[in-house]
């Protein structure tokens, strides 16, 4: 990942202009709105007490005068006319359309980038939130061509560019986002990555339009990939970086009225095979399904929303939404689909459910059985429905003390 101020991997800063190259497919996030306060059939210790961040991630990214974004407390992204050159300590610059866009560090002069002509007036807007989950993640368009995705940061969390990094250089085959930019703004607790926007559906919003043949070409695709990443393997299940994971259904549940938790994941230590054994039998009364002691590489959140396909429906056209991937125990690569509402298909007029939303995972549990991935479906439900919810450790007091300490700002607000 680039830091605070690097220049990320294969752009060189004031040397060049990133231009959309002709026919570029199209980052597409589904759109919609959802904060926990707001979740239908939302469990009853959430009623307790929500605590935001502040601000919210939805509200990152702030109109701070004509044609000028507040990225955070660190960046400034600028549109100007296309003559207008880059400033020194230009961090990125990219077309769009009839306008550059440039993004400088926060505190510099940009009276000289700045242009009141009609034309940049009466354009459209800079910015548009396109998703957002609770307090904790947001992501936007910038203009016509880039993404920001905005997510809730703490020491030792494994960063999501980093990720996608480590997939570009080892899966070179398997379309991801390009990163253009990334940095973390300590001074409120979150991490902002600036990447290439695919135009293109996602999986969930092409879904009708595919025949039943291209639904399963799409599942065979995803599940080579699937394949090929676990071709990499690690001793402990941990992320990429050697964080400990946090994916809430392999661990305890903990108490969401605790505020460390409304803003990030409970992570564990970066398990080997028998400690990560040894605490799966005792957060449940069931036993957990069995694993070996190799843990696999795995985006376990391959849903049909972080899915993109092409024009034609033919293919995978990229595959967002890295945050989540580690090394995990293999029976999860087709279980999770199990476990996981993120798998089912978006329902129409705002239904809750609707028969056939579970197609796709179905077929994509298919597609890995002719890999080698076996489900442990009933394995896995017996072990998750006997989990009791855990406490607060140490560690989560302990962080979130660091955070308090550090001078941000704390809110509790009512459900």
């Amino acid at each position: 990942m680039a830091g605070a101020w690097e220049t990320p991997s294969g752009f060189v800063a004031n040397q060049g202009i990133w231009q959309p190259e002709e026919g570029f497919s199209i980052l597409r996030l589904r759109s919609y709105n959802v904060q926990i306060k707001h979740i239908t059939g939302t469990p009853s210790y959430l009623a307790a007490m929500y605590h935001e961040m502040i601000p919210p991630c939805r509200e990152s990214i702030t109109e701070s005068g004509p044609n000028v974004l507040a990225l955070g407390t660190m960046v400034n992204c600028i549109r100007a006319p296309l003559s207008t050159p880059p400033a020194p300590n230009t961090l990125l610059s990219w077309h769009d359309g009839d306008f550059i866009f440039h993004l400088l560090p926060r505190g510099r002069s940009t009276a000289n980038l700045i242009n009141s002509s009609p034309q940049l007036q009466d354009s459209l807007p800079m910015h548009e939130l396109i998703y957002d989950a609770g307090s904790s993640s947001g992501v936007y368009f910038l203009g016509n061509e880039i993404v920001c995705k905005v997510k809730g940061w703490k020491e030792g969390m494994q960063l999501e560019s980093e990720t996608i990094a480590f997939v570009r250089e080892h899966f070179p085959t398997i379309p991801v986002p390009e990163i253009l930019y990334s940095w973390i703004d300590k001074s409120i607790n979150r991490s902002f990555d600036i990447m290439k926007r695919f135009h293109a559906r996602t999986l969930d919003k092409a879904w009708a339009d595919l025949t039943p043949q291209q639904r399963l070409n799409i599942a065979e695709q995803v599940a080579g990939y699937i394949s090929l990443l676990a071709t990499k393997t690690a001793k402990r299940f941990e992320t990429i970086s050697g964080c400990g994971v946090g994916t809430p259904a392999l661990i305890a549940g903990w108490p969401f009225e605790s505020p460390i938790h409304t803003w990030f994941r409970r992570t564990l230590p970066p398990y080997s095979a028998a400690e990560y054994r040894d605490y799966a039998k005792r957060i449940s009364t069931a036993p957990p399904p069995e694993f070996d002691d190799v843990f696999v590489f795995y985006h376990d959140d391959q849903g049909p929303t972080n899915i993109l396909v092409s024009d034609d429906g033919n293919s995978v056209a990229a595959i967002i939404d890295w945050e989540n991937a580690a090394f995990y125990p293999r029976y999860w690569v087709a279980t999770v689909q199990f476990a996981h509402a993120g798998f089912l298909l978006e329902p129409p007029n705002g239904q809750r459910r609707f028969e056939g939303d579970d197609e796709w995972g179905l077929l994509l549990v298919e597609a890995l059985k002719q890999h080698g991935f076996d489900s442990c479906k009933e394995a896995y439900k017996a072990w998750s429905k006997g989990k009791a919810e855990d406490v607060d450790t140490e560690k989560d007091l302990a962080e979130w003390q660091k955070i308090l300490d550090d001078g941000y700002p704390y809110e509790e607000t009512g459900v």
